[in-house]
């Protein structure tokens, strides 16, 4: 029972309401849920597996390892070019500022956050709506239908 409330819940979120077109559609539901998926998707690979492979000395025991590659990954970090060897590298030359990263990892909570924004102006447009007294459902309701061509509909509609 839970996982029918759950995925009508989902199936919810998910439906367009029928105030609104396709621009509004790509705000608020394609776009949030694209976002949403890709900070998934990234975090898969920080969070539960290696974010980031070092190289360090063969005489370093496994948990000097992870040690270190948590610190690389929680500290800023250095790209060095595949094609250039570290060991040659004078120490002044590895870390500039021109080869510095520290932005990476922080790349899933910024997408959550870019999708919370495109998602809440739906969210006040719906919560203002319901508390203005108007009913927006039903006048876009009454406004699309078919039968406002002949004259005497449309002033009925007009009237309501």
């Amino acid at each position: 029972m839970v996982m029918i409330e759950t995925f009508l819940g989902m199936a919810k979120y998910l439906s367009p309401r029928e105030d609104d077109d396709w621009s509004d559609r790509l705000n608020y539901l394609i776009t949030p849920n694209l976002l949403l998926a890709f900070s998934v998707l990234i975090s898969f690979k920080q969070f539960g597996g290696r974010p980031i492979e070092c190289m360090f000395p063969n005489k370093f025991p496994g948990s000097w390892e992870q040690y270190a590659e948590n610190y690389c990954w929680s500290q800023d970090t250095y790209f060095v070019e595949p094609s250039q060897d570290v060991s040659l590298l004078k120490p002044e030359e590895r870390y500039t500022p021109d080869r510095q990263l520290s932005y990476y990892q922080w790349v899933p909570f910024f997408l959550l956050l870019q999708a919370a924004f495109f998602r809440a102006p739906s969210y006040l447009w719906k919560y203002f709506s319901n508390h203005s007294g108007i009913r927006i459902h039903e006048v876009v309701e009454k406004a699309k239908d078919n039968a406002n061509v002949e004259e005497e509909v449309r002033e009925k509609t007009l009237e309501f």
